[in-house]
């Protein structure tokens, strides 16, 4: 497998694909977090499934208010999980509960992790490797999420890791592109199912850390992904405090990685129910003419700070066809993190110690 590049000068957005560095860093820094992150699309876009083990919760007000003066407290963490299942444009079931330091168990050689009672493991098989993922979740009105999954990597793998650094944002784009299987079985207060829902689709998986405050250093992100035949394109434009936006296209295609350093236009903006407000259209451009096109045309979530789209995405490449798919967008503004006064309203919509949320 090889990578293509167009720029050799250092990044503040540190990006690899390495299975090997998927694992669990333990940063003990003040402010320090990491995230796996796992997402699928059905076939024909009308199903979604979002799954996210976070080692220090940017969500979390707890974390948050630790990191404000005279709080910070090295030896606390904070993990959480969030699932999320959409069908139709709408959420279906979603459970978002944060749990205590000890409830996290992740591991330092393997890429392996467990919050709760919800786990990911990567495991190699006859007709493939790729990760096990299983939630086990609750949900309001006493009824319990249980869910099973497999990530079978198609494309992953495709650079080592780039470097250590405490002023980057490491973002390790495990596997862009992976055939996802599943089953989701709801339980009532008795344990007996009364809900069953099946999901195959293609997915992705990625990590993100940093050694630094999430609200303190970065004003905005946003990120996508999406799926087509022959090809996989993942974007994320990041923007630290005081600093332009850096914005990177990553296009994957017969076991290569082509990554680009691109412009960025922003269009028709909106706002949602929360206020957050966000381009209806977003067209990322490289010099050698590769554009990815990216049109929100469903929120599928949202909340203080974050937003998350369904989003109808073309992409052209050098042989000039576009391909035309429905993929997940995403869009975080950490500002509102640092209101104190939307604490509570946000433990509102966070269950605590994997009980499920208030609202």
């Amino acid at each position: 497998m090889s990578v293509i590049t167009d720029e050799k000068s250092r990044s503040r957005l540190s990006i690899s694909s390495s299975t090997l560095d998927d694992v669990w860093h333990a940063d003990t820094a003040p402010g320090a977090y990491e995230w796996w992150y796992f997402d699928a699309m059905s076939e024909d876009g009308d199903e979604a499934v979002v799954i996210w083990f976070l080692d220090n919760s940017v969500f979390s007000p707890r974390y948050n208010r630790s990191l404000r003066p005279g709080q910070a407290n090295v030896d606390e963490r904070f993990p959480a999980l969030l699932f999320a299942y959409y069908c139709d444009g709408r959420v279906v079931y979603r459970a978002f509960s944060e749990f205590a330091g000890s409830e996290i168990d992740a591991d330092t050689a393997s890429p392996a992790c467990r919050i709760g009672e919800s786990s990911f493991r990567f495991d190699s098989a006859p007709y493939g490797s790729g990760f096990e993922v299983q939630v086990r979740a609750s949900l309001s009105r006493g009824r319990t999420l249980d869910a099973k999954f497999e990530w079978l990597s198609v494309e992953a793998d495709l650079e080592g890791t780039s470097g250590e650094n405490v002023n980057e944002h490491s973002w390790n784009v495990v596997a862009t592109r992976s055939d996802v299987s599943g089953r989701i079985n709801i339980l009532n207060k008795r344990g007996n199912s009364i809900d069953v829902r099946h999901f195959r689709g293609t997915g992705y998986h990625d990590h993100e850390r940093d050694a630094r405050g999430f609200a303190d250093t970065i004003s905005e992100k946003s990120w996508g992904r999406v799926h087509f035949a022959d090809t996989t394109a993942v974007y994320q434009v990041l923007s630290e405090v005081g600093r332009d936006a850096e914005a990177k296209l990553l296009v994957t295609r017969d076991g290569r990685l082509i990554e680009r350093t691109v412009r960025v236009d922003e269009q028709n903006f909106a706002r949602d129910k929360f206020g957050i407000r966000y381009p209806t259209r977003i067209t990322l451009t490289s010099d050698d003419n590769i554009r990815l096109r990216v049109k929100p045309s469903t929120i599928l979530d949202s909340s203080f700070c974050s937003v998350r789209f369904a989003s109808e995405m073309t992409l052209t490449l050098r042989d000039g066809k576009p391909r035309r798919s429905i993929g997940i967008s995403e869009m975080i503004a950490p500002r509102t993190l640092k209101y104190r006064w939307l604490d509570w309203l946000t433990d509102m919509r966070i269950g605590k110690n994997g009980k499920g949320s208030l609202l």
